[in-house]
């Protein structure tokens, strides 16, 4: 079973920029909502938060490196030469008690389906089937939904990947925001595997909530991030049953 979460030092060995080659706006998004996650959970500053994970124990900065600042609001990374790599410092604070599982905001597979060329059905399920196996939420039967509601071929049993219990155990089991926004894509690729899914209408029923997500946290920068993320989106190629 895949793990929600990237490896983290895996992740970071492919997206670390080469030869000068620009970031992306996702590439800088990712890094900025870390960084903003573990800040909700604290009321220290950033200069705080230096001091506490870069410094020595009880180091005091005259000049703080401005790492946690730089990064929440440039997407600017530590530097190879730095104190430490992102790597670290994202497994470092997510060691920490204060800011238990702050790292899922960086290693979320939602980063991935942006990168995605193709998905099938049979991805979208397995998927879906980690997001309850990784918060230990109990699975029922998948319900069987007549083919004519999707204008499918009638010979093929549609399967709908989440059931209205399944759906309340999962909020009850208090998933990160970035969570739920990654199960919603993947319904919305499910929907992509009927012919009904082709309208404006259903792109928006998915991925409203996205919107929110990035531009309640990044402003402006956000609805650029969101654009970029709905033309990824749009252009996953999803293999259906028949």
């Amino acid at each position: 079973m895949n793990l929600i979460q990237t490896p983290l030092s895996v992740d970071l060995a492919k997206k670390r920029p080469r030869g000068g080659q620009k970031k992306t706006v996702l590439n800088i998004a990712r890094v900025r909502l870390w960084a903003l996650e573990v800040k909700s959970r604290t009321k220290l500053s950033y200069k705080d938060l230096d001091e506490k994970f870069l410094g020595n124990l009880g180091e005091v900065f005259d000049e703080p490196p401005k790492v946690f600042e730089k990064i929440a609001r440039n997407g600017v990374s530590p530097g190879r030469k730095g104190r430490i790599s992102l790597a670290e410092l994202i497994k470092a604070v997510n060691e920490h008690p204060d800011f238990l599982d702050t790292a899922i905001v960086f290693n979320s597979k939602l980063w991935e389906l942006f990168e995605l060329k193709t998905i099938s059905e049979q991805e979208i399920f397995s998927r879906i089937d980690d997001v309850f196996g990784e918060h230990g939420v109990e699975r029922y039967p998948l319900p069987k939904i007549e083919s004519w509601r999707f204008r499918r071929n009638p010979d093929v049993d549609v399967q709908y990947p989440v059931n209205p219990i399944e759906m309340l155990r999962l909020q009850a089991a208090n998933l990160n925001g970035i969570t739920w926004e990654y199960l919603m894509i993947l319904f919305y690729f499910f929907v992509k595997t009927t012919i009904s899914a082709s309208s404006e209408r259903v792109l928006k029923i998915y991925t409203d909530s996205l919107k929110d997500y990035f531009e309640q946290k990044l402003g402006n920068f956000g609805r650029e991030c969101f654009l970029d993320a709905i033309k990824s989106i749009q252009n996953v190629q999803v293999v259906r049953t028949f």
